[in-house]
């Protein structure tokens, strides 16, 4: 019987585009990643299923059947800029070096990018326990608090979109090292 491990602590966050999720490398995953910055408070990954259930009158539930599926990924980023708050939002980002300033636009773009997740979490032991969402868009806008007492945190919630042709998972995968 192998040990359990009890996790503690939190990791490293990713994002980036990658073109084709299905038939991706991991090399080609590895360089579109890049990391969004520090975390704070750690993360949560969400699965939530929803059942449909067939009910007797006299006999009570006589099966169930899986309909939907939702995967959440939630985390806290401390340490960000203007460019990372493009992959949260329906945003154009640029900068302009001889003013010496970076700008974002947001709203009224339609388009809220679509990117590959990744949150690396290292085990006492030194091995990874790796979450991958191929497809994930932040669906819940965020939120700027600039109070002088506490730093300012950006509340990062990705949904996971489907991958179709993907046969061995489509929304999420773990991968723990042994």
């Amino acid at each position: 019987m192998s040990e359990q491990e009890i996790l503690l602590g939190s990791g490293k966050l990713s994002l980036g585009v990658v073109a084709n999720v299905a038939t991706a490398t991991e090399t080609e995953i590895a360089a579109a990643l890049t990391e969004v910055g520090a975390i704070s408070g750690g993360a949560t990954l969400t699965y939530t299923p929803t059942f449909k259930e067939i009910k007797s009158a006299n006999y009570g539930t006589l099966a169930s059947f899986l309909t939907d599926e939702q995967v959440t990924f939630t985390s806290g980023i401390l340490n960000w800029n203007l460019k990372n708050l493009e992959n949260f939002s329906a945003g154009a980002y640029s900068e302009d070096e001889t003013a010496g300033t970076r700008r974002i636009g947001i709203g009224g773009l339609r388009n809220v990018p679509i990117n590959y997740l990744r949150f690396e979490h290292t085990k006492p032991s030194g091995k990874k326990l790796t979450v991958n969402i191929f497809k994930a868009q932040s669906q819940n806008g965020f939120e700027l608090a600039f109070d002088s007492e506490n730093e300012t945190i950006i509340d990062a919630q990705f949904k996971a979109l489907a991958v179709p042709g993907k046969t061995d998972g489509t929304l999420v995968e773990i991968v723990e090292e042994i």
